[in-house]
């Protein structure tokens, strides 16, 4: 049954966005978390972004991390965290970024220190190319499962994502002193300290990404041969 409802959901917002595409000119409400009739949309790209308000309501952002908003969660349900964490992850993987935001936002609503759904929700805003708001969620999950090292990567490659190069190296430094071994985090910081301007520093972590089995790209390797 879990199963139906997140593919019927996926259905129900690509043809939402299917009607407008064909239906030039009219309107139609967004349907709510709750169920009930919305705002009115009146081209697809108000339907993409009200749903997405919808599914942010609730969340807010504040000194650099996400937090919840009850006031402006009132009204919303309450449900299963677990439950919904599964239908985000779902969603997540249908590229369905919206949908899964508001699953993760439900979550959060019955656990706000639930660091997998912050984490959920800085996959989803990546996909919606909201770069800015997706490192705010992976700042918030870092800084509440700081020995997560996989949240710590998301959260250095979402730094690099918004343009802070000095950022994202640091941020890959912080993940090494927890784990000196992550083949991966070394690979990604020759590159940093490569564009940062410090080639030797750059070599000894392509050393280190061959030792650990990272995955070190060519054009790197070629740009430091020369």
């Amino acid at each position: 049954m879990k199963k139906n409802r997140v593919v019927l959901s996926t259905v129900l917002a690509a043809a939402g966005l299917a009607w407008f595409a064909g239906c030039a000119g009219q309107a139609a409400h967004v349907e709510t978390a709750d169920g009930a009739a919305g705002p009115v949309a009146r081209s697809t790209d108000d339907y993409r972004k009200i749903r997405f308000e919808e599914a942010f309501r609730g969340l807010a952002v504040s000194e650099g991390l996400i937090v919840v908003d009850r006031a402006g969660a009132r009204g919303l349900r309450v449900g299963d965290a677990a439950q919904a964490m599964s239908r985000g992850d779902a969603l997540l993987t249908e590229n369905d970024f919206t949908g899964a935001i508001g699953e993760y936002r439900t979550a959060l609503l019955s656990d706000d220190t639930n660091a997998a759904a912050y984490a959920g929700i800085g996959r989803a805003l990546l996909g919606k190319k909201k770069d800015d708001t997706a490192l705010a969620a992976y700042r918030t999950a870092v800084a509440l499962a700081p020995q997560n090292t996989e949240y710590r990567l998301a959260f250095a490659e979402t730094t690099n994502a918004t343009g802070d190069l000095e950022g994202w190296a640091r941020e890959l430094e912080a993940l090494l002193t927890l784990d000196p071994g992550h083949g991966e985090a070394h690979a990604r910081l020759a590159v940093a300290r490569y564009y940062l301007g410090d080639k030797d520093a750059a070599r000894r972590e392509v050393e280190l990404a061959d030792r650990f089995g990272g995955s070190v790209p060519a054009a790197l390797r070629g740009m430091l041969n020369n």
